[in-house]
């Protein structure tokens, strides 16, 4: 009976704290690639008011770091990982969030990434723009890093807009946070939501596929391919457009439908989890933070919270048995769930017949 007690507190204890010590992850914001931090502390409208919190602030059960130039470190807060990406400032890091970079990684950093990513255990979030103007180099800087880690996701040298769903331009696209079918925890995205789940991408691109022979492939919501989820998409008026060349890879410009605007693809065997946004959730022209945006509101901040900590704990649970399927988290516990509760409420009763 010993036994059994010692087994069932232990379980407890990982139970009841396993997914607290999983949200003192380690975030890093990347700032070393032309990204501003517009929303990281706070965020407000063309007139200064302010909007919400920033991203920094809100979720604070996370433990922030930044890469970039280190006067950054006073107006944001947090501590300066390094100033560029190299593997020694990023080793400790278990979250990177390269917002939209508009200057290329140099091939040091790209391979420190690659090391850092090869590690396992990781969660890259990178966030990319339209191909309207300088947004061309934006996609092609994060192709190169994401050709580098051998994933498949890709952002296609194209624009999204939705002539419905959106905030009074065709191109300040409101997304819909709709997760595929089988998205592994998919209510933890979804809840609390006020506004329908609705999230701007201004100006976005869009997530395409590209297979292990290196054929691009449109991507849709639930197209079935494993270990791959599209989360965020546009409208089922959605368009496809072309400002620049070259042209899209996967897309054929005028094309309607829901579009994929953010997608993940987890890898079990290294415990990886990648994601992919045509558009970012801090800096950029309006990030995804945005609560409200010419009088629509959003849900945007709930949505980052949410997925932020989704995130983190399909990671923790890649490798693990039933990680591909959907299980509820309405208790809102994740591992620190009713299993959890009930094992507490018996510790105590079998300590005292050991007693």
């Amino acid at each position: 009976m010993r036994k059994a007690a010692i087994v069932i507190a232990t379980f407890v204890f990982f139970g009841l704290f396993g997914f607290a010590m999983a949200s003192a992850a380690t975030v890093g914001i990347d700032l070393a690639h032309g990204e501003n931090d517009k929303g990281l502390t706070v965020l407000t409208d063309k007139n200064g008011t302010v909007l919400v919190d920033g991203i920094l602030k809100k979720i604070g059960d996370v433990t922030w770091v930044y890469i970039g130039p280190g006067d950054k470190a006073d107006t944001l807060g947090i501590q300066q990982a390094g100033e560029t990406i190299t593997y020694d400032a990023i080793k400790n890091i278990n979250f990177l969030i390269i917002g939209q970079p508009t200057q290329p990684l140099s091939p040091d950093e790209i391979n420190a990434l690659k090391q850092w990513w090869s590690d396992g255990n990781r969660i890259l979030w990178i966030a990319g723009d339209s191909d309207y103007g300088s947004g061309v180099q934006t996609i092609n800087n994060v192709n190169a890093v994401l050709e580098a880690l051998g994933v498949n996701l890709r952002l296609d040298q194209a624009s999204l807009e939705d002539p419905r769903s959106n905030a009074g331009q065709g191109y300040r696209v409101v997304g819909i946070v709709n997760p595929d079918d089988k998205t592994p925890n998919k209510d933890d995205i979804t809840k609390d939501f006020q506004n329908g789940g609705k999230v701007l991408f201004h100006g976005p691109g869009v997530v395409a596929y590209v297979d292990d022979s290196g054929n691009w492939k449109a991507l849709g919501p639930n197209a079935g391919i494993e270990n791959v989820y599209v989360i965020v998409t546009t409208s089922e008026n959605g368009q496809i457009v072309e400002n620049s060349d070259p042209a899209a890879n996967a897309y054929t410009v005028g094309a309607t439908g829901r579009f994929p605007l953010l997608a993940v693809q987890t890898f079990p065997d290294k415990k990886n989890v990648l994601i992919v946004s045509g558009e970012t959730p801090y800096g950029g022209y309006e990030p995804i933070w945005s609560p409200l945006y010419y009088g629509v509101k959003l849900d945007g901040p709930t949505f980052i919270t949410n997925f932020i900590h989704w995130a983190m704990k399909v990671q923790a649970q890649l490798g693990t048995a039933g990680t591909t399927t959907n299980t509820s988290s309405k208790s809102g516990g994740g591992i620190c769930g009713p299993a959890a509760i009930i094992g507490l409420a018996i510790v105590p009763l079998l300590l005292r017949r050991r007693e």
